[in-house]
């Protein structure tokens, strides 16, 4: 269930603070991506160390790449001490937020792309925070990039921002603020209801003073541009079995995203066996008018034996969507120290 799942998680953040644990990842993966006038292949090899103190706890990837050479990457690398009825954090950190599965309104600070086919190690945030917590409460104060202003991305941009977190019986409800120089205010809410040991459904909506929405042109190079209001909204639900089979659905709207790519409807199933994940979903982006709309369906697999980990995934595009790509094919093998 997702609030205990919740409460579990603000367990583990204040036990972490005592616990020291390391481990080593090495990771191998293979992309082909198939457009409409060729096929490219691309692979990489990588190392990743995680470790965490009482004092510390950090991220590092080395990372050889047949497309962009060798980096060595601090993905996280934060101080977090017990401050004032909470902890305190000082650093680059990954702070993931919201209840969505593919896509997430209140994600304010990480941002990161809930879609992506087999993703690599999440790069944090430099931030100065501040969070505490009881059993059905929780409290986050965050200030983003300190020091700076507007970024090129959204993510690199300076901001502050709250989070509030209450669980009322099986209800998980979250508000947010964030104030950034790009967007000026933002404020959403949240929750997640479990309805039964099968059913749960969430929903998310931030609303903002103003935005950058990303255009297309077939005149001009894709570009940023301010666009005053807006916001994101998103509806699901889960339905799961005593057997391991898994139905998601999920609708959302994303002003900030391109035109024709704005209204998305998900549908996914799952089935788990033992150590064996079997997935599928599509993805619809109805368009409107001269933004034609699209389609992306994906398969894939996953099998986890500890220290083990292999998955394929195959990704499908049409639509307007396979101007860009047609097909995507992921492989990746990983083994943990």
């Amino acid at each position: 269930m997702k609030h205990l799942i919740s409460c579990a998680l603000l367990a583990f953040s204040h036990a972490a603070l005592a616990e020291d644990s390391t481990v080593f990842y090495l990771r191998a993966q293979t992309e082909s991506l198939e457009t409409a006038s060729n096929r490219a292949n691309h692979g990489f090899g990588m190392g990743e160390l995680r470790w965490q103190t009482d004092l510390l706890r950090g991220v590092v990837t080395a990372r050889h790449d047949t497309r962009d050479g060798d980096v060595l990457r601090v993905n996280e690398l934060s101080l977090e001490r017990p401050l004032a009825g909470g902890f305190a954090t000082a650093g680059k950190k990954v702070m993931s937020w919201d209840v969505g599965y593919a896509f997430r309104p209140l994600d304010v600070v990480q941002q990161e792309d809930r879609r992506a086919l087999n993703p690599v190690t999440l790069e944090g945030v430099p931030m100065l925070a501040w969070e505490a917590f009881d059993e059905s409460r929780a409290v986050t104060i965050v200030w983003t990039n300190p020091g700076h202003g507007k970024r090129e991305q959204p993510k690199g941009d300076g901001a502050l921002a709250v989070r509030l977190y209450r669980q009322q019986g099986s209800t998980d409800q979250y508000a947010v603020l964030r104030v950034s120089a790009r967007n000026g205010v933002e404020g959403g809410v949240s929750f997640s209801h479990v309805a039964s040991d099968a059913l749960e459904w969430h929903g998310s909506v931030l609303l903002q003073q103003r935005h950058d929405e990303w255009i297309v042109s077939r005149t001009a190079p894709p570009r940023w541009q301010r666009v005053d209001g807006g916001g994101k909204a998103l509806a699901g639900l889960t339905w799961t079995t005593e057997s391991k089979f898994s139905v998601l659905g999920e609708a959302w709207v994303d002003r900030t995203a391109a035109r024709g790519r704005q209204r998305n409807v998900l549908l996914r199933a799952s089935q788990t066996e033992g150590d064996l994940e079997v997935a599928a979903d599509v993805l619809w982006q109805p368009g409107q008018g001269a933004y034609r709309g699209s389609r992306v369906a994906s398969v894939g697999t996953t099998w986890k034996a500890s220290p083990w980990l292999l998955s394929a995934s195959l990704r499908h595009f049409s639509g307007a969507a396979s101007h860009v790509a047609r097909n995507v094919a992921v492989a990746t093998l990983q083994y943990a120290f």
